[in-house]
This record gives structure tokens, C-alpha cells and sequence, in this order.
């Protein structure tokens, strides 16, 4: 029998990579996130914008729907300084979205704060609508949401109780220029 030291043996070739190969795919890598990590935020940030515009113009256009529904007049108490609403039952008190979700506040329809949707700042022409029941208008105006990037939507309340939604320096694909 023949015994072959290690020295002896035929050489094969281990498969893996070099230290210059892993140091190159590295490389690509930290590349592509540098480029991409940016965009995803941008994303991130378009589409909070998104959500919050979308999720005050379906409140507003329920808000409208419950005054048919219920035969009532139905506010909307808006506060853009602490970036929330209410929607009530109309009344001359209103209701206060601010503070604690538990405490009797008036807000006995709905409720929404805008910690849902970080970054994004809102500001409007009024601090509350009512929503006639027999024509279902309101008093009209707008809301502006503003992401940190600069990306803006505006919502629109018209007269007769109608909202839209469109971009005010077209800088959102989907909008329409206001």
C-alpha cells in the first residue's frame, strides 16, 4: 500500500473568494446604499405625506356623509398647531382633540392626532366647519400638509362640501397643480 505524505499529495484548489474580491463586492454595496438609503427615505416621506393628506379629505367627506345620514349638522374642530381634529355632533362648544385620549373632550365622533404621521406639518384657512344636513354644504377653505422634505398636498373644501386634493408646486406625481 502506498502512503502519501502531505507534502505529496496532489494540490486542489479551495473555492471561495479572494480578499480583493470581497473587498470589491463591499465596495459596490456600500455604493448602492449610499445611493438608495436617500431615496427610500424620500419614499418614506412621500408617502406619510400621502397618508395624512388622504386620511383628512376621507374624514372630511365622512364628516359630510354623517350630516346627511344623521340629519344633523356635523363639525370638524381643527388644530394645526398641535396637528389635530375632531369630528362632533355640531354645537357651539366644538370639541378639543388636544390632550388625553380618555378625557371628555366633545369629540364624540372621531378623533384623529397627527403623531400617526411624523414629519408632517399642517396648517389651514379655518379651525372648523360644520356640514349642513339638507345640502350638505360647509364652509370652505383649505389644509395644507407639508412633509419635512418640502413635498406639499393641499386639501380643499369646497362650498358645496366637495374635496379634493392637489399639489401646490406639483412637486407630488398623482396630483394635479392647484
Amino acid at each position: 500500500m502506498l502512503v502519501m505524505t502531505a507534502c505529496e499529495r496532489p494540490h486542489r484548489r479551495q473555492a471561495g473568494l479572494t480578499l480583493l474580491e470581497l473587498i470589491t463586492v463591499v465596495a459596490i454595496l456600500a455604493l448602492l446604499m449610499g445611493v438608495a438609503v436617500p431615496s427610500m427615505h424620500e419614499m418614506l416621506d412621500r408617502n406619510r405625506l400621502k397618508a395624512a393628506a388622504q386620511a383628512v379629505a376621507e374624514d372630511l367627506q365622512w364628516a359630510r356623509s354623517e350630516a346627511i345620514k344623521r340629519n344633523r349638522p356635523i363639525a370638524l374642530s381643527l388644530h394645526p398647531s398641535t396637528w389635530c381634529y375632531g369630528v362632533t355632533l355640531a354645537s357651539d362648544l366644538g370639541c378639543d382633540c388636544r390632550g388625553d385620549q380618555d378625557a371628555p373632550n366633545g369629540c364624540e365622533l372621531k378623533r384623529v392626532s397627527g403623531t400617526d404621521y411624523p414629519g408632517i406639518r399642517l396648517s389651514a384657512t379655518f379651525d372648523r366647519t360644520t356640514f349642513e344636513p339638507r345640502r350638505a354644504t360647509a364652509r370652505n377653505g383649505s389644509l395644507s400638509l407639508q412633509s419635512s422634505r418640502g413635498a406639499a398636498i393641499k386639501v380643499i373644501l369646497s362650498r358645496l362640501g366637495r374635496v379634493r386634493l392637489c399639489s401646490p408646486n406639483d412637486t407630488l406625481p398623482g396630483y394635479g397643480d392647484c
